[in-house]
């Protein structure tokens, strides 16, 4: 995007921000929420509407591709139990069961003659996705743009279904581009990054009329840095433009406490989210610490209620999710048996503190050392 288009967009979305800087209504009794992908089987779309978590981040189609895609009325009945209800968006990748994939760009191997400018290579963690180079037209003009027709682009998909907004993945592409690949300086692909958020944002409110359109990135929390490690105007501009931010594994990598000096790090980063640049934004946190194969050990009641505790007293609103990263299930927790906390948290709009909502303790029991 150029930066004239940029500069104006940024300008746009500043006309809807919240405010005084309150965060929006929606969010300020958010207190727990659940992230499934995607939502079938046990976890289907009912099965999330019957609990009682705040939130929901969810794959805007049962299956990834078009026929699983959710219906208006669907997404509808899941809002009307109370529940902020965010789409799952990859901006940073490109995924092989989604409406728009050609089997043709990967049949021939990397490089094939017949892949568009703009796919990477796969990501050898999740071979279905691959690398795009975001900042490219052809790969934008996938994401939005196209309101109607065969060739619909995602966001008009999500934005006529419905959701409450966008909880956009692959943010830390700005890092693999300019770092692993060296195809963009860290300052250009930060730019890239900030504009195709903010250009997505802006066309979700103000475009398509939207103007309460939620916008979560997941991760990639350092982009509001420059390269000396300071918040800068860049940075200032896209914490502007969105409602708050998830992050993955801040306190725990799965089973293992992530080493103090990191913590450290990420949450002075996060802090910028919190409250800045004249807004009040949430952190929503998924730390994937729940031991699947021993619930009831020592050791796992251990790690899910410190990790809990450690969210609480940062002011994220925690996720405990299972191992293996699938996020193909609804955990809940019983305050109970060792368990301090339960998930879901009884309320939506207490405060809490070490570990306790006020005014609403009933049923927990205290953290222990």
């Amino acid at each position: 995007m150029p930066r004239l288009v940029l500069v104006a967009s940024l300008l746009a979305l500043a006309l809807f921000a919240s405010p005084g800087g309150a965060v929006d209504s929606r969010l300020a009794g958010l207190n727990d929420w659940l992230y499934v992908l995607q939502p079938n089987g046990a976890a289907s779309i009912t099965a999330i509407g019957a609990t009682s978590f705040d939130g929901v981040v969810m794959d805007y189609s049962s299956d990834g591709g078009a026929s699983g895609e959710f219906t208006p009325a669907q997404v509808a009945a899941l809002k009307a139990t109370g529940k902020v209800v965010l789409a799952y968006l990859s901006i940073g990748e490109a995924e092989d069961y989604r409406w728009y994939w050609n089997p043709a760009w990967v049949d021939q191997g990397p490089p094939d003659p017949d892949a568009p400018s703009w796919l990477g290579p796969s990501n050898p963690d999740f071979p279905n996705n691959y690398k795009v180079r975001y900042w490219q037209p052809g790969w934008q003009g996938l994401l939005f743009g196209t309101p109607s027709g065969t060739a619909k682009s995602t966001l008009d998909r999500i934005l006529d279904q419905g959701f409450d907004g966008i909880y956009l993945d692959i943010i830390d592409a700005f890092t693999f581009w300019s770092e692993d690949q060296g195809e963009r300086t860290r300052l250009a692909a930060r730019q890239d990054m900030v504009a195709l958020v903010s250009a997505l944002a802006n066309y979700a409110r103000v475009t398509r009329g939207h103007s309460r359109f939620l916008v979560f990135p997941q991760n990639g929390d350092d982009i509001i840095l420059d390269d000396a490690g300071n918040l800068d105007a860049l940075g200032l501009s896209y914490l502007a433009a969105i409602d708050g931010i998830g992050v993955e594994d801040v306190f725990y990598n799965e089973l293992t406490p992530v080493p103090p000096a990191e913590v450290a790090f990420r949450t002075s980063v996060l802090a910028h989210y919190l409250a800045e640049a004249g807004r009040t934004r949430k952190v929503i946190l998924v730390d994937y610490v729940w031991d699947a194969a021993n619930p009831g050990g020592s050791a796992n009641i251990n790690r899910y209620n410190d990790f809990e505790a450690q969210a609480a007293a940062a002011g994220y609103v925690g996720y405990a999710a299972v191992r293996d990263r699938n996020l193909d299930e609804i955990l809940t927790v019983a305050a109970s048996g060792g368990f301090a906390v339960p998930q879901p948290k009884p309320g939506g709009s207490g405060v809490f503190t070490d570990g306790f909502e006020t005014g609403d303790t009933s049923g927990w029991a205290a953290v222990g050392p």
